[in-house]
């Protein structure tokens, strides 16, 4: 289907979360590209990029956590009253901020990468896991603080079995529904309702 983008069509924004090495800046950047060929004015909004623009760098506790999410919810929410579609990666690990983000933000758009953490510890790109598994580091999600696994996502794929091109197909199929083809979000109330890919 070739997608011209319509700036009336879009109202939200699309939260790319699970834990750290599933894939979410991969992804995150696949479907950029996309925006970017159909001339969708957007942003990415990178967890890590993030925390680097604001004076007050944060820690990675679970308070910290919250506040991060806090930050990117708010940001999420003014660039999208500009007329500019945020595309959000961030872990994003506790099931409140999720509900309170549903709650709040028009047109949230929940995409969890399901992804095994043993898969997450092999990829390891960013160095997180070896040192709290040597006992070097704390405060790491999946390991010394629980990820709350996703009650209603959107979207779920499954990251650790597709490749970063299968993953995009499958993300794009939603978004283009979601997002430029003028249907109604699907919204998961039950297990049945869930789009699993």
């Amino acid at each position: 289907m070739n997608v011209k983008y319509d700036k009336s069509q879009h109202k939200g924004s699309i939260w790319i979360m699970g834990l750290s090495s599933s894939g979410k800046t991969t992804l995150a950047k696949l479907l950029e590209k996309k925006l970017c060929e159909i001339g969708c004015p957007h942003i990415l909004l990178d967890g890590d990029q993030v925390r680097e623009i604001f004076e007050e760098r944060l820690g990675y506790d679970i308070e910290s956590r919250r506040k991060q999410t806090r930050r990117v919810m708010r940001l999420a929410q003014w660039v999208s009253g500009q007329g500019i579609l945020p595309v959000v990666a961030i872990i994003h690990p506790f099931e409140d901020d999720r509900a309170r983000c549903r709650s709040t933000m028009n047109g949230y758009f929940e995409v969890y990468l399901k992804c095994d953490l043993k898969v997450c510890i092999e990829r390891d790109t960013k160095n997180v896991y070896k040192p709290a598994l040597e006992g070097k580091a704390k405060n790491v999600i999946g390991l010394d603080i629980p990820y709350d696994v996703p009650e209603r996502p959107d979207l779920i794929i499954e990251s650790d079995t597709l490749s970063p091109e299968e993953m995009f197909k499958q993300l794009w199929a939603e978004v283009e529904k979601r997002f430029f083809g003028g249907r109604k979000r699907v919204t998961a109330t039950a297990e049945n309702d869930r789009i699993k890919v």
